[in-house]
Protein backbone atom coordinates (compact mmCIF):
# COMPACT_ATOMS: atom_id res chain seq x y z
CA UNK A 1 0.00 0.00 0.00
CA UNK A 2 3.02 2.40 0.80
CA UNK A 3 4.54 1.58 -2.60
CA UNK A 4 1.37 2.00 -4.54
CA UNK A 5 1.00 5.54 -2.68
CA UNK A 6 4.67 6.44 -2.94
CA UNK A 7 4.59 5.89 -7.00
CA UNK A 8 1.19 7.89 -7.23
CA UNK A 9 3.08 11.08 -5.40
CA UNK A 10 5.90 10.40 -7.54
CA UNK A 11 4.00 10.30 -10.92
CA UNK A 12 1.91 13.29 -9.40
CA UNK A 13 5.04 15.20 -8.98
CA UNK A 14 6.58 14.33 -12.90
CA UNK A 15 3.30 15.87 -14.35
CA UNK A 16 3.57 19.01 -12.37
CA UNK A 17 6.63 19.78 -13.82
CA UNK A 18 5.99 18.96 -17.24
CA UNK A 19 3.17 21.00 -17.27
CA UNK A 20 5.01 23.73 -15.74
CA UNK A 21 7.43 23.28 -18.45
CA UNK A 22 4.76 23.18 -20.90
CA UNK A 23 3.75 26.24 -20.16
CA UNK A 24 7.65 27.76 -19.98
CA UNK A 25 7.67 26.88 -23.70
CA UNK A 26 5.16 28.69 -24.99
CA UNK A 27 6.15 31.51 -27.47
CA UNK A 28 4.63 33.41 -30.80
CA UNK A 29 4.37 32.00 -34.06
CA UNK A 30 4.07 28.79 -36.29
CA UNK A 31 5.38 25.98 -34.97
CA UNK A 32 9.27 25.70 -36.48
CA UNK A 33 8.93 22.21 -37.04
CA UNK A 34 6.68 22.76 -39.64
CA UNK A 35 9.34 23.21 -42.60
CA UNK A 36 6.45 24.04 -45.74
CA UNK A 37 6.31 27.46 -45.19
CA UNK A 38 4.06 29.21 -47.51
CA UNK A 39 3.62 25.75 -49.40
CA UNK A 40 1.25 24.19 -46.66
CA UNK A 41 -1.60 25.27 -48.99
CA UNK A 42 -0.54 22.99 -51.59
CA UNK A 43 -0.77 20.27 -49.37
CA UNK A 44 -4.35 19.88 -48.60
CA UNK A 45 -5.38 17.90 -51.34
CA UNK A 46 -9.09 16.04 -50.73
CA UNK A 47 -11.56 13.75 -52.89
CA UNK A 48 -14.82 14.09 -52.35
CA UNK A 49 -16.49 10.78 -51.69
CA UNK A 50 -20.28 9.99 -52.23
CA UNK A 51 -22.31 9.67 -49.20
CA UNK A 52 -21.96 5.56 -49.09
CA UNK A 53 -19.23 3.73 -50.92
CA UNK A 54 -19.97 2.54 -54.15
CA UNK A 55 -20.16 -1.42 -54.65
CA UNK A 56 -16.87 -3.47 -54.80
CA UNK A 57 -15.64 -0.26 -52.34
CA UNK A 58 -14.02 -1.09 -49.00
CA UNK A 59 -14.35 2.17 -47.01
CA UNK A 60 -11.96 2.91 -44.26
CA UNK A 61 -12.22 5.54 -41.28
CA UNK A 62 -8.60 6.79 -40.45
CA UNK A 63 -7.39 9.47 -37.73
CA UNK A 64 -4.90 9.86 -35.10
CA UNK A 65 -4.17 12.13 -31.83
CA UNK A 66 -6.95 12.95 -29.84
CA UNK A 67 -5.65 12.99 -26.66
CA UNK A 68 -7.34 15.98 -24.42
CA UNK A 69 -10.03 15.91 -26.65
CA UNK A 70 -11.84 18.74 -25.20
CA UNK A 71 -13.50 19.72 -27.81
CA UNK A 72 -15.35 16.09 -28.37
CA UNK A 73 -13.67 15.37 -32.26
CA UNK A 74 -13.32 11.74 -31.68
CA UNK A 75 -16.90 10.11 -30.55
CA UNK A 76 -18.15 12.51 -33.60
CA UNK A 77 -15.48 10.85 -35.79
CA UNK A 78 -16.47 7.63 -35.01
CA UNK A 79 -20.52 8.46 -35.44
CA UNK A 80 -19.58 9.81 -38.82
CA UNK A 81 -17.75 7.17 -39.90
CA UNK A 82 -20.35 4.39 -38.89
CA UNK A 83 -23.27 6.60 -40.69
CA UNK A 84 -21.07 6.92 -44.01
CA UNK A 85 -20.09 3.27 -44.88
CA UNK A 86 -16.95 3.03 -43.12
CA UNK A 87 -16.03 -1.21 -42.42
CA UNK A 88 -13.50 -0.13 -40.12
CA UNK A 89 -11.76 2.73 -38.21
CA UNK A 90 -7.89 2.84 -37.68
CA UNK A 91 -6.49 4.80 -35.13
CA UNK A 92 -2.83 6.31 -35.11
CA UNK A 93 -2.42 6.68 -31.81
CA UNK A 94 -2.41 9.34 -28.79
CA UNK A 95 -5.98 8.50 -27.65
CA UNK A 96 -5.04 10.08 -24.72
CA UNK A 97 -2.54 12.73 -22.59
CA UNK A 98 -1.88 9.73 -20.66
CA UNK A 99 -1.56 6.03 -21.25
CA UNK A 100 -3.07 5.37 -17.42
CA UNK A 101 -6.64 7.28 -19.16
CA UNK A 102 -6.29 5.08 -22.28
CA UNK A 103 -8.48 2.11 -20.99
CA UNK A 104 -10.68 4.46 -18.54
CA UNK A 105 -11.91 7.03 -20.64
CA UNK A 106 -10.67 6.94 -24.35
CA UNK A 107 -14.47 6.34 -26.33
CA UNK A 108 -14.45 3.48 -29.02
CA UNK A 109 -16.57 3.09 -31.67
CA UNK A 110 -19.77 1.19 -31.03
CA UNK A 111 -20.29 -0.61 -34.40
CA UNK A 112 -16.69 -0.61 -35.86
CA UNK A 113 -13.62 -2.75 -35.82
CA UNK A 114 -11.73 -0.65 -34.11
CA UNK A 115 -7.28 -0.95 -34.81
CA UNK A 116 -5.17 1.46 -32.88
CA UNK A 117 -1.49 1.97 -32.26
CA UNK A 118 1.11 3.01 -30.31
CA UNK A 119 1.78 6.76 -29.85
CA UNK A 120 4.34 8.13 -27.76
CA UNK A 121 1.51 9.27 -25.48
CA UNK A 122 0.86 5.62 -24.96
CA UNK A 123 3.91 4.97 -23.39
CA UNK A 124 4.92 7.97 -21.71
CA UNK A 125 3.70 10.38 -19.33
CA UNK A 126 1.89 13.41 -21.07
CA UNK A 127 4.09 12.07 -24.09
CA UNK A 128 7.54 13.14 -22.96
CA UNK A 129 8.78 11.34 -19.88
CA UNK A 130 9.59 7.23 -19.65
CA UNK A 131 9.78 5.59 -16.53
CA UNK A 132 10.57 2.28 -15.33
CA UNK A 133 7.95 -0.36 -17.11
CA UNK A 134 6.97 1.04 -20.53
CA UNK A 135 7.34 -2.61 -21.42
CA UNK A 136 4.88 -3.61 -19.10
CA UNK A 137 2.37 -0.51 -21.07
CA UNK A 138 2.89 -2.81 -24.07
CA UNK A 139 1.61 -5.62 -22.74
CA UNK A 140 -1.54 -3.28 -21.31
CA UNK A 141 -2.00 -1.91 -24.68
CA UNK A 142 -2.08 -5.33 -26.36
CA UNK A 143 -4.42 -6.67 -23.91
CA UNK A 144 -7.25 -3.91 -23.71
CA UNK A 145 -7.16 -3.20 -27.46
CA UNK A 146 -5.51 -5.74 -29.67
CA UNK A 147 -7.39 -9.32 -28.66
CA UNK A 148 -9.90 -9.36 -32.07
CA UNK A 149 -9.60 -11.97 -34.25
CA UNK A 150 -7.93 -11.41 -37.34
CA UNK A 151 -5.16 -9.32 -35.71
CA UNK A 152 -1.36 -11.03 -36.51
CA UNK A 153 1.01 -9.68 -34.25
CA UNK A 154 4.50 -9.73 -34.20
CA UNK A 155 6.26 -11.58 -31.88
CA UNK A 156 8.05 -8.29 -30.23
CA UNK A 157 7.56 -8.07 -26.31
CA UNK A 158 8.55 -4.25 -26.40
CA UNK A 159 6.66 -3.11 -30.24
CA UNK A 160 3.19 -3.29 -30.89
CA UNK A 161 3.31 -4.55 -34.19
CA UNK A 162 0.59 -6.73 -36.08
CA UNK A 163 -1.42 -6.72 -39.42
CA UNK A 164 -4.64 -7.44 -40.16
CA UNK A 165 -6.93 -8.21 -43.59
CA UNK A 166 -10.40 -7.08 -44.53
CA UNK A 167 -12.25 -7.47 -46.92
CA UNK A 168 -11.78 -6.68 -50.30
CA UNK A 169 -8.63 -7.63 -50.08
CA UNK A 170 -7.18 -4.73 -48.05
CA UNK A 171 -4.29 -5.24 -45.71
CA UNK A 172 -3.35 -2.82 -43.28
CA UNK A 173 0.22 -3.22 -41.33
CA UNK A 174 0.17 -1.27 -38.33
CA UNK A 175 4.18 -0.02 -37.38
CA UNK A 176 5.68 1.06 -34.05
CA UNK A 177 7.93 4.21 -34.36
CA UNK A 178 7.85 5.01 -30.58
CA UNK A 179 7.87 2.25 -27.92
CA UNK A 180 11.90 2.13 -28.45
CA UNK A 181 12.60 5.72 -28.47
CA UNK A 182 15.39 7.08 -30.53
CA UNK A 183 15.54 3.84 -32.31
CA UNK A 184 13.47 4.16 -35.31
CA UNK A 185 11.92 0.77 -36.10
CA UNK A 186 14.67 -1.37 -35.59
CA UNK A 187 15.83 -4.15 -37.12
CA UNK A 188 13.84 -6.56 -36.14
CA UNK A 189 10.65 -4.47 -37.17
CA UNK A 190 12.13 -3.87 -40.76
CA UNK A 191 12.41 -7.94 -41.13
CA UNK A 192 9.57 -8.65 -39.78
CA UNK A 193 7.80 -5.66 -42.32
CA UNK A 194 9.49 -7.19 -45.01
CA UNK A 195 8.38 -10.21 -44.52
CA UNK A 196 5.36 -9.64 -44.76
CA UNK A 197 5.21 -7.23 -47.52
CA UNK A 198 6.39 -9.91 -49.11
CA UNK A 199 3.47 -12.11 -48.44
CA UNK A 200 0.90 -9.63 -49.20
CA UNK A 201 2.35 -8.51 -52.39
CA UNK A 202 2.23 -11.82 -53.61
CA UNK A 203 -1.34 -12.44 -52.36
CA UNK A 204 -1.87 -9.32 -54.77
CA UNK A 205 -3.63 -7.67 -51.55
CA UNK A 206 -4.27 -3.69 -51.52
CA UNK A 207 -1.55 -2.73 -48.95
CA UNK A 208 -2.12 0.28 -46.50
CA UNK A 209 0.36 1.00 -43.47
CA UNK A 210 -0.16 3.02 -40.77
CA UNK A 211 2.46 4.42 -38.25
CA UNK A 212 2.30 7.14 -35.14
CA UNK A 213 4.89 9.31 -36.24
CA UNK A 214 5.67 10.40 -39.85
CA UNK A 215 9.18 9.04 -41.99
CA UNK A 216 12.22 11.28 -41.61
CA UNK A 217 12.79 13.86 -44.86
CA UNK A 218 9.36 14.18 -45.41
CA UNK A 219 8.27 17.92 -46.86
CA UNK A 220 5.98 19.07 -44.29
CA UNK A 221 6.91 18.54 -40.36
CA UNK A 222 10.17 17.80 -38.89
CA UNK A 223 7.99 16.30 -35.99
CA UNK A 224 8.21 13.19 -37.44
CA UNK A 225 11.19 10.10 -37.30
CA UNK A 226 13.74 12.86 -38.07
CA UNK A 227 13.32 13.24 -34.14
CA UNK A 228 15.06 10.21 -33.69
CA UNK A 229 18.36 11.61 -35.42
CA UNK A 230 20.48 8.96 -37.06
CA UNK A 231 18.06 6.07 -36.11
CA UNK A 232 14.90 7.49 -37.46
CA UNK A 233 16.17 8.81 -40.82
CA UNK A 234 18.02 5.66 -41.78
CA UNK A 235 15.48 3.32 -40.65
CA UNK A 236 12.82 6.04 -42.35
CA UNK A 237 14.95 5.43 -45.86
CA UNK A 238 14.82 1.89 -45.67
CA UNK A 239 11.34 1.34 -44.77
CA UNK A 240 10.43 3.78 -47.43
CA UNK A 241 12.72 1.45 -49.61
CA UNK A 242 10.60 -1.68 -48.77
CA UNK A 243 7.04 0.70 -49.13
CA UNK A 244 8.28 1.22 -52.54
CA UNK A 245 9.30 -2.66 -53.75
CA UNK A 246 5.74 -3.96 -52.50
CA UNK A 247 3.84 -1.49 -53.87
CA UNK A 248 2.42 -0.17 -50.70
CA UNK A 249 -1.06 2.17 -52.12
CA UNK A 250 -0.44 4.42 -48.95
CA UNK A 251 0.94 5.34 -46.16
CA UNK A 252 -0.90 7.36 -42.95
CA UNK A 253 0.38 8.92 -39.90
CA UNK A 254 -0.09 11.52 -37.14
CA UNK A 255 2.14 12.98 -34.36
CA UNK A 256 1.71 16.43 -35.58
CA UNK A 257 -1.95 17.84 -35.21
CA UNK A 258 -2.79 19.05 -38.29
CA UNK A 259 -3.65 17.46 -42.10
CA UNK A 260 -1.44 17.45 -45.16
CA UNK A 261 -1.04 15.31 -48.37
CA UNK A 262 2.38 14.62 -49.77
CA UNK A 263 4.07 12.04 -52.15
CA UNK A 264 7.20 10.95 -50.36
CA UNK A 265 8.23 8.07 -53.80
CA UNK A 266 5.19 6.92 -51.91
CA UNK A 267 1.78 8.59 -51.11
CA UNK A 268 1.00 9.76 -47.58
CA UNK A 269 -1.85 11.36 -45.44
CA UNK A 270 -0.99 13.27 -42.00
CA UNK A 271 -3.79 12.74 -40.32
CA UNK A 272 -3.28 14.23 -36.49
CA UNK A 273 -6.53 16.22 -36.36
CA UNK A 274 -8.77 13.87 -33.82
CA UNK A 275 -9.02 16.60 -31.11
CA UNK A 276 -5.73 17.24 -29.69
CA UNK A 277 -4.39 20.57 -29.92
CA UNK A 278 -4.00 21.87 -33.72
CA UNK A 279 -0.49 22.70 -34.24
CA UNK A 280 0.62 25.83 -33.22
CA UNK A 281 -0.10 29.07 -34.92
CA UNK A 282 -0.96 27.04 -38.47
CA UNK A 283 -4.15 28.37 -40.31
CA UNK A 284 -7.10 26.01 -41.38
CA UNK A 285 -5.85 26.40 -45.09
CA UNK A 286 -2.35 24.96 -44.27
CA UNK A 287 -3.66 21.66 -42.62
CA UNK A 288 -4.49 23.46 -38.82
CA UNK A 289 -8.12 21.87 -38.43
CA UNK A 290 -9.98 19.27 -36.44
CA UNK A 291 -10.75 16.03 -38.95
CA UNK A 292 -10.93 12.61 -40.00
CA UNK A 293 -10.46 10.80 -42.82
CA UNK A 294 -12.46 8.21 -45.13
CA UNK A 295 -10.54 6.01 -47.61
CA UNK A 296 -12.42 4.71 -50.64
CA UNK A 297 -10.05 1.16 -51.25
CA UNK A 298 -11.07 -0.71 -54.69
CA UNK A 299 -10.84 -3.97 -54.95
CA UNK A 300 -7.29 -5.34 -55.54
CA UNK A 301 -8.07 -6.03 -59.01
CA UNK A 302 -8.47 -2.64 -59.43
CA UNK A 303 -5.66 -0.79 -60.22
CA UNK A 304 -8.30 2.71 -59.77
CA UNK A 305 -6.38 4.54 -57.22
CA UNK A 306 -7.85 5.15 -53.87
CA UNK A 307 -9.88 8.04 -52.97
CA UNK A 308 -9.32 9.90 -49.71
CA UNK A 309 -11.64 12.22 -48.23
CA UNK A 310 -11.03 15.02 -45.70
CA UNK A 311 -13.96 14.80 -43.12
CA UNK A 312 -13.54 18.39 -41.66
CA UNK A 313 -15.26 18.48 -37.69
CA UNK A 314 -18.15 21.47 -38.12
CA UNK A 315 -17.32 22.89 -34.97
CA UNK A 316 -20.29 25.11 -34.23
CA UNK A 317 -20.75 27.92 -30.76
CA UNK A 318 -19.97 27.43 -28.21
CA UNK A 319 -17.13 25.29 -29.46
CA UNK A 320 -14.12 26.33 -30.59
CA UNK A 321 -11.20 24.36 -32.45
CA UNK A 322 -8.94 23.82 -29.47
CA UNK A 323 -5.06 25.51 -30.51
CA UNK A 324 -1.79 24.48 -29.27
CA UNK A 325 0.35 27.50 -27.25
CA UNK A 326 3.52 26.16 -28.06
CA UNK A 327 6.59 24.85 -30.34
CA UNK A 328 6.65 21.51 -30.75
CA UNK A 329 10.00 21.87 -31.08
CA UNK A 330 9.77 22.80 -27.00
CA UNK A 331 8.16 19.36 -26.16
CA UNK A 332 9.97 18.04 -22.95
CA UNK A 333 12.60 15.22 -24.90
Amino acid sequence: MKKGFARLAIYGVVVTLLLCCLVACQGGGRSSQVICGERCSSYQHTDSLPDQPPPGVVRLAIGGDSRDDRSRVLPWAFKEAGKRGAKAFFFLGDLQIDRALDKLTAPRPENLPFYPLMGNHEVEILGAIRLPGSQHAVKEFKDDFLKSSGIRLAPFEDEVVYSVDLEGGVHFIALDNVSRKGEGFGPQQLAWLETDLRTASAAKKVILVGMHKALAENPVTTHAMDEDRPNGIIDSRRALELFKNYNVAMVFVSHSHMYASYNQGIEVRLTGGLGAPLVKGLAEADGGFHHFLLVDVPRAANQTPLLVEVVKFPCRFPCTPTKDDQDESKEVE
